[in-house]
């Protein structure tokens, strides 16, 4: 463009400046995607603040502030193998509080982070699982317990559940 189009164009669109050259910045221009409410906020990895049980309990699904999505994403799909198991089938409430407490206190000190407790569905209880919940609310009560989720298929599906383990 010659200077005297350069003065014509700017006499006729006042405030529009020229531009110097016709490329655009595509990353310049990107949204950033919305923060997820539901998320924990960020915090210190080596000392993440306690969840709160009675939250927790209600969720099938937890994993801790501090654990990488790589491993949460591992552990959800079964590809780290569980060490150890424990079946809670046939207990009574009060025994299964304790069996899973003995057999986490065992797996630790044995060294095993992955596990898989195996609950059931609740199909022969009268109304709602019992075990179930009652073992999510006592993963949640424990400092130790970094995650857990439904197992898949293979392990039991959504009648046991995977639990990751905070080494000592």
């Amino acid at each position: 463009m010659s200077d005297d189009q350069d003065d014509d164009f700017s006499r006729m669109m006042p405030g529009v400046k020229r531009l110097e050259h016709d490329r655009v910045n595509v990353y310049a221009q990107r949204a950033r995607k919305p923060q997820n409410p539901l998320r924990h906020p960020p915090s210190d990895y080596r000392h993440p603040p306690p969840a709160a049980p009675e939250t927790i309990a209600a969720s099938a699904v937890y994993f801790d502030a501090g654990l990488q999505k790589k491993l949460q994403r591992r552990i959800r799909q079964g590809l780290i193998r569980p060490e150890a198991s424990l079946d809670l089938h046939g207990y009574r409430r009060v025994d299964a509080v304790d069996a899973l407490d003995a057999f986490l206190e065992r797996a630790r000190a044995a060294g095993k982070r992955m596990l898989i407790v195996v609950h059931g569905r609740g199909y022969r209880s009268a109304g709602e699982a019992v075990l179930r919940p009652l073992v999510h609310r006592r993963l949640a009560e424990r400092g130790d317990v970094l995650a857990w989720c439904p197992a898949q298929p293979r392990d039991g599906a959504d009648g046991a559940s995977y639990v990751y383990l905070r080494l000592r």
